[in-house]
């Protein structure tokens, strides 16, 4: 029965990292219909003991090759029906891609969330707010993950 039951501390940071496994998840599927993309995609920079950025689908390696400004940058600037693809993912030609950095408490950039979409689309100075609210409750949760694993505050 002993065998069946993990210590404290591993059933804690196991918990800890699901919490932020589905914080991120849960900030994609908002974005995703917030935005009416193809695609919303939060990609953290590798960390050794974060679950989150060992994502590996293909439109998260499309963010993560994309060149990453110090802030806000929208590929296409402007729409055009003629707008050609920008890359592939799987089946999906993209055409428009919007990427913002996430950043710590230092101010680091730790990773992005990118808007993928198989149309060129206007984005608008109400998606540019929008966006950069929904970078806040990712970097509040990221936070929190922080706080939470340092061994300061345990």
């Amino acid at each position: 029965m002993s065998a069946q039951l993990a210590s404290p501390a591993f059933d804690s940071s196991r918990s800890r990292q699901e919490d932020l496994s589905h914080a991120v998840a849960r900030i994609e599927r908002l974005g995703k219909h917030l935005f009416g993309v193809s695609a919303c995609i939060v990609y953290l920079h590798a960390a050794d003991d974060d679950p989150a950025s060992s994502f590996d689908t293909a439109a998260h390696a499309f963010c993560a090759q994309q060149d990453l400004t110090d802030d806000l940058q929208v590929v296409p600037e402007k729409s055009s029906p003629f707008q050609a693809a920008l890359g592939k993912i799987d089946n999906l030609d993209v055409r428009f891609y919007a990427l913002q950095p996430v950043r710590n408490r230092d101010g680091q950039i730790v990773g992005r969330i990118g808007l993928i979409h198989e149309r060129p689309r206007m984005f608008t100075e109400g998606d540019k707010h929008c966006l950069h609210d929904l970078v806040a409750v990712l970097e509040r949760e990221l936070h929190a993950h922080m706080s939470s694993a340092s061994p300061a505050a345990k």
